[in-house]
């Protein structure tokens, strides 16, 4: 069954078979930016940092430390310690600054890249995206690995492919970058390659890009039934040259996106797989992100194995699976390390650093999405209802571990009167008290679209929600459509208003 993992990728590769992967197409984070790093754990808005900032701390010492003790017993971190070393006096051993955080991100990856190598099939191959600003490193880095045995009659690497798109970001100083990179490598010298086909041949070509090609008017026939016929572009070989500049990024109006900052193309990716695997074979990124790797392996009939540490971009997939397919988690394909009761959530907030995890994995179980408004500076994370209709409801979502008390309720409620929030959802794992429940009664409610909801609402999780997910509607009151429950007779929450469930 086909697998998508929530967790650190570098643990989950590490449980991987040997040689069991038969095609590795990734996007890594990239090191962009110098400072202090980031939560890897990123949102599909801009809430969470996709600056992919880095620092040499004491996580990337504990990683670096445990890649020696790894090389004393395995060649492969052998040859990676190696190259690490270098980058240690390439890099004049820098703590700070953009040496520093180059350091970092190489001490991140590398060990990443030997477990990538390790799962790759005898005939597999792999395509790293990769940055400008550190692809070089990378390269190195791969070398290292992927030729450890100093094979003389091969060589692994194949293509430094460039990705060309047009951008209308502006330089000063410089000439405008407008181009990825992407590093083919392969295990063996037996590997699978088929002739990629035009990227016209492509259905999604036909429904998104076409108008947008030749000075937007591509070239375009029809038969005498009204089908579309073959379609040549100036680019008409770019599928067989290392310089691919028929795919363009996506465009904001394209149907394809989803509102996730370093979402690639479908097609880069479709023409990834179609040259370097079969039908049945099973395609892994250890990166998923907002899935795009799994979805053109789901249309191109592979079976495929998704990773990553960020609660809402497993949503994100989740939700594109099942638009794109149907496909429905546990029955077409198995989700791994979700909290599936109410002991894998305690679990979960066993450490500080999960709590933002469980508040995200919380929202996105209640059918919210990170806020196209959110502000890195803000002191919460804004979540919008998954409905265009009603996405300009802002939703504070906010979990605290442990019994909840009367300051923490009291908090919540600046987020209200300074406006910053419509709602304020306060998820625990134990109950609240009835004083809490006092003040929040007597808070203003949210006048929306005719009805009135509660600005500040409690959230208990329990074993309820697990056996039945809509249950938490009972509890929670939500603008739209089956958000709202019906209350009894006598105990009506809208005393003054004719509720309609549909809300249209």
């Amino acid at each position: 069954m086909n697998k998508l993992h929530f967790g650190d990728n570098l643990d989950i590769l590490r449980k991987i078979k040997d040689e069991s992967v038969d095609l590795i197409c990734t996007d890594p984070p990239f090191n962009s930016v110098p400072g202090n790093r980031k939560s890897l754990e990123i949102s599909s808005t801009k809430i969470e940092g996709f600056t992919n900032i880095w620092s040499w701390d004491n996580s990337s010492r504990d990683t670096r430390e445990d890649i020696k003790e790894r090389s004393a017993s395995c060649i492969i971190y052998k040859a990676l310690n190696k190259c690490l070393s270098g980058y240690d006096m390439l890099l004049s051993n820098a703590v700070t600054g953009n040496k520093g955080a180059m350091r970092a991100y190489l001490t991140f990856m590398g060990p990443r890249l030997v477990e990538m190598y390790r799962v790759l099939s005898k005939s597999g191959s792999i395509y790293l995206h990769s940055y400008p600003t550190s692809s070089h490193y990378i390269k190195v880095l791969m070398d290292a690995i992927w030729d450890h045995n100093n094979r003389k009659k091969s060589n692994s690497f194949k293509n430094e492919i460039v990705w060309y798109y047009r951008s209308s970001s502006r330089a000063s100083k410089k000439y405008r970058r407008m181009h990825d990179i992407i590093l083919f490598y392969t295990k063996t010298e037996n590997y699978v390659f088929d002739i990629p086909k035009p990227v016209y041949e492509n259905e999604l070509f036909l429904r998104d890009k076409v108008k947008d090609l030749i000075d937007k008017k591509p070239i375009r026939s029809q038969d005498d039934k009204g089908k579309f016929k073959r379609i040549r572009t100036r680019t008409d070989d770019a599928f067989l040259r290392d310089v691919w500049d028929d795919i363009g990024i996506l465009s904001l109006m394209v149907a394809e996106r989803l509102g996730y900052p370093t979402q690639k193309p479908s097609l880069l990716y479709t023409r990834m797989i179609e040259t370097s695997s079969k039908e049945g074979d099973i395609v892994l990124d250890p990166f998923s992100g907002c899935g795009t790797t799994l979805d053109a392996a789901q249309a191109l009939k592979r079976k495929w194995i998704g990773i990553d540490r960020s609660i809402v971009a497993i949503d994100v997939t989740e939700h594109r699976l099942k638009d794109r397919y149907g496909l429905k988690p546990s029955e077409d394909y198995e989700i791994v390390g979700f909290p599936t009761n109410l002991k894998d959530v305690r679990d979960l907030t066993s450490k500080e650093t999960n709590h933002t995890i469980l508040a995200n994995w919380a929202a996105t179980r209640i059918n919210l999405t990170p806020s196209k408004d959110a502000d890195n500076d803000a002191d919460t994370t804004l979540w919008s209802l998954r409905d265009k209709k009603r996405e300009d409801v802002r939703i504070a979502a906010e979990v605290k571990v442990g019994k909840p008390s009367l300051n923490q309720v009291r908090q919540l409620q600046r987020f209200i009167e300074n406006d910053t929030a419509d709602i304020v959802i306060l998820i625990t794992l134990e109950s609240v008290t009835s004083e809490m429940c006092k003040i929040a009664d007597k808070v203003e409610k949210f006048k929306y679209k005719g009805l009135s909801f509660p600005r500040l609402q409690f959230w208990q999780i329990t074993d309820k929600f697990f056996d039945d997910p809509e249950s938490v509607y009972d509890v929670l009151q939500l603008p739209g459509k089956l958000r709202v429950k019906p209350t009894k007779k006598g105990d009506r929450l809208f005393p003054d208003i004719q509720f309609d469930s549909d809300m249209k």
